[in-house]
């Protein structure tokens, strides 16, 4: 882990900084500044819809550079690791409070992402909220945005580990008095249909019913054991 002093900026060893070193701490200070929050996940290219992503943290007047991740999926089971290693400390891990996940236009309306399927116009209405699942401009994602780009991995992409993610979400319903069990639970997801509107507007209700906090969401992104989807 590379540690950058606000002031000197130096790493460990008193090297200097790199270009992209440089380039990560800027941004995660800008971010700081317009959005507060203390964990920040961002696009390195700001410009290219298939950047790699830096995951950066400020704690005690240093920021904590950690390895660029391929993609969003990498960057958000980053900062997964970071709050649980933050929660294991006794100190504050609240997602909402501290995390800031920043996808840039580009990255957004890159073809063949799923950012890009979140955002554009279902029958009835975007599949990714303004407010509650993002933050337009910085692109900020929520823990209902990352619960959303799930569910839409696994219909749209096959993906097993996003498979096993929203398995973990019907078990949480199924101790919150849903009334179903979660294989019940994830039968009725499955007669909603291959149209997503229908299931999505699904997610935005359980979530809002039966989801005490974010971290829930953090909680069952971090029982893959480590694993992106």
């Amino acid at each position: 882990m590379k540690i950058i002093n606000q002031g000197r900026m130096v790493l460990q060893g008193d090297r200097e900084v790199d270009s992209f070193e440089a380039q990560a701490i800027a941004k995660a200070e800008q971010f700081k500044e317009q959005l507060g929050g203390t964990i920040f996940a961002f696009p390195i290219e700001e410009t290219k819809p298939f950047s790699s992503y830096a995951v950066v943290m400020y704690a005690g007047g240093k920021y904590f550079i950690y390895p660029d991740a391929a993609n969003i999926s990498e960057a958000s089971a980053g900062v997964i690791a970071i709050l649980k290693e933050i929660e294991k400390r006794g100190l504050d891990a609240d997602y909402e409070r501290n995390v800031r996940i920043i996808s840039y236009q580009a990255q957004m309306e890159a073809p063949s992402t799923i950012m890009h399927q979140l955002k554009k116009e279902n029958i009835t209405k975007p599949l990714l909220t303004e407010g509650e699942d993002f933050t337009e401009g910085s692109e900020s994602i929520s823990a209902r945005g990352l619960l959303k780009m799930s569910y839409i991995l696994m219909i749209d992409k096959k993906n097993l580990k996003a498979s096993r993610c929203m398995d973990e979400y019907y078990k949480l319903l199924a101790t919150r008095k849903y009334g179903k069990t979660a294989a019940a639970i994830k039968q009725e997801v499955r007669k909603m249909g291959m149209g997503m509107g229908k299931a999505i507007e699904w997610l935005e209700q359980t979530y809002k019913k039966y989801v005490y906090n974010d971290m829930e969401i953090i909680g069952i992104l971090d029982s893959l054991g480590g694993e992106t989807v």
